[in-house]
């Protein structure tokens, strides 16, 4: 008999989903100083709340949807919540965007390697290009087992970063809000709940298609909402105490391109092959669900030939064509996919909502019928 709840699994889905969320963006520490830290010790707060509440809805939403409807094309997930026509565009959007973001993943690996060890771009591009076509190729579930322990690993990372310097730094804490009204630091949005928003809305579009695929992998409702919600969880809080260990040093680091690293610095000198191999699993992590998803676009049979061939194209594709602007692609439409994932939640809410409507008018029609059978 198949099990209904399974902890690990719990654990691993949990992973997954933070391994394909956090990317370089956390590791580095640039999300969160962005998203969070930039609006000072209350506006930081508010804006995590923000997204930790739509990070957990739409995530035990969309896993537990996943589980019921068991899709084997993840992107039809769109159409379920958004219709025919708005669904379609969804479908087509979101692999559109995910692609340009293995090729920058790409980039950025041979980026890291060259920066720490001085080796060629290529050898580190080369090295996520093959790792990612490997993984892709063994499967959803392989993958999930894999980067779904790559995920926790960071998050620790980074929970201990920022735990250490906040109180390492506790003077520069308590004065923290003074400093950043001196300095000019980049905002992601002009008010910390629109920060906040777009934050789990651009999350919700890019993770959408992925936690309804492993969502259908999951025994039981139990199963997939402890998942999802465990998920959103462990992610705004490792996210919130990155941005609290910023915060505190925010005269050292605004200006930074990986402020996390000056944090790592302050309790572990020479601490650049630890951050290396974190910042490239990272990459790694976001890397492989991206490129499963536009391959699961292409076609929903992993072991079929078209799968295969689709995957090993788009791989080398991504290495050969790595100085394409795929980059500039990505930042370009950054913003706009955060707008669509705000229409997206709004989408899954009214979705909710008519769902509950109709269990309830379901349920009254019920009691109905027994009173007159009576």
């Amino acid at each position: 008999m198949k099990k209904a709840y399974s902890t690990a699994k719990v654990i691993n889905l949990a992973g997954a989903m933070i391994a394909y969320l956090i990317g370089s963006g956390f590791a580095s520490g640039q999300e969160s100083l962005q998203f969070f830290t930039a609006y000072g010790t209350w506006g930081c707060l508010g804006a995590g709340i923000c997204a930790g509440v739509i990070y957990f809805f739409f995530s035990t939403t969309i896993m537990e949807d996943g589980r019921k409807l068991q899709l084997t094309q993840s992107n039809d997930i769109f159409r379920y919540y958004c219709g025919r026509y708005l669904g379609t565009f969804y479908e087509w959007y979101t692999p559109f965007f995910s692609f340009p973001g293995f090729c920058r993943d790409d980039l950025g690996a041979g980026a890291i390697l060259n920066e720490y060890y001085g080796l060629h771009p290529l050898v580190g591009r080369a090295m996520m290009a093959g790792l990612s076509l490997a993984v892709v190729l063994l499967g959803l579930n392989r993958m999930i087992d894999i980067i779904g322990k790559i995920g926790p690993i960071i998050i620790i990372f980074g929970i201990i970063v920022g735990l250490a310097n906040i109180f390492l730094s506790s003077d520069g804490f308590a004065t923290a809000d003074q400093t950043l009204a001196a300095i000019e630091v980049n905002r992601a949005a002009p008010t910390w709940y629109l920060s906040g928003v777009i934050f789990a809305a651009f999350g919700c579009i890019l993770a959408a298609p992925f936690l309804a695929r492993i969502g259908a992998t999951t025994s039981s409702s139990t199963e997939a909402r402890f998942g999802g919600g465990l998920g959103a969880v462990t992610f705004i809080i490792a996210c919130m105490v990155m941005a609290y260990g910023l915060l505190a040093s925010i005269g050292d680091i605004h200006s930074k391109n990986v402020p996390a690293l000056i944090l790592a610095d302050k309790m572990f000198p020479a601490v650049g092959v630890l951050f290396s191999l974190i910042l490239f699993g990272a990459v790694f992590s976001t890397a492989v669900p991206m490129l499963w998803l536009t391959c699961n676009r292409i076609s929903t049979d992993e072991k079929s030939g078209k799968f295969r061939a689709s995957t090993l194209i788009l791989t080398l594709i991504a290495f050969f064509g790595g100085q394409l602007p795929f980059a500039t692609l990505v930042n370009t439409i950054y913003p706009f996919t955060g707008y669509l994932g705000i229409l997206l939640i709004v989408c899954i809410g009214v979705r909710c909502l008519r769902s509950a409507v109709r269990l309830s008018k379901t349920a009254e029609d019920g009691t109905m019928n027994l009173e007159r059978q009576r």
